[in-house]
């Protein structure tokens, strides 16, 4: 069971102060996707990982959180449209809002899972074509993230495995794993399984249980 609980916060941007949902508490039953979004029930509380603030529309995990973005800049038509795109769900707009903030505050690992995590609202509401559009946002992400030597490396070169091979980018993906060697055996076993789903240019989504057998 999940707990949602009420907190109050002040924005950091204009300073309004209101009451926010929080998640205290959940519980995840099974392993997560090949992309690392969780099983439930943490699963459906992502339209509580995100903070809006009704006064000035910042986004964050906190609206507490400080930015370098300003007022007028939540007022540009590129964050107030969201790059023009027709997002299907509320939340997956909440969460691109969340990726251009991250890009303006340099930060590209926030920038990275606020796109992710807009790509599985996509999902969630069948919007398959801006599904793909976030994750190829992502996987460029990725890739600098992969070339800066992130602490994470391994991971997030697993992540854009998956991410590449659900966005369409079959024989890319097989070329730039072709020499791949992970340290630890399982993150092998799934990458094999990520490379024989792009063979049969598969862009389903997969459970690591899918491939180990095991919950």
């Amino acid at each position: 069971m999940s707990r949602i609980v009420s907190v109050e916060c002040k924005c950091a941007i204009c300073g309004a102060t209101n009451v926010y949902r929080g998640l205290a508490s959940t519980n995840i039953s099974g392993g997560p996707d090949l992309d690392l979004r969780p099983a439930e029930m943490k699963r459906s509380t992502m339209h509580v990982w995100i903070q809006e603030c009704p006064e000035c529309g910042y986004i964050s995990k906190e609206v507490s959180d400080p930015s370098d973005v300003t007022r007028e800049w939540l007022l540009s038509e590129k964050y107030l449209t969201c790059d023009e795109i027709l997002f299907e769900s509320e939340l997956a707009k909440q969460f691109y809002k969340y990726y251009l903030i991250s890009l303006e505050d340099k930060n590209p690992e926030n920038a990275l899972f606020a796109v992710l995590h807009a790509a599985w609202a996509c999902d969630d509401k069948n919007d398959d074509i801006n599904a793909k559009h976030c994750r190829e946002l992502a996987i460029s992400l990725a890739t600098k993230l992969i070339e800066s030597n992130h602490d994470n490396k391994e991971n997030i070169m697993l992540m854009r495995a998956d991410l590449m091979r659900r966005a369409g980018q079959f024989e890319t993906m097989i070329d730039a794993y072709a020499s791949v060697q992970f340290d630890e055996e399982l993150l092998n076993q799934i990458l094999r399984f990520e490379v024989e789903k792009a063979k049969e240019k598969n862009t389903a989504c997969y459970r690591v249980a899918d491939v180990t057998g095991k919950e």
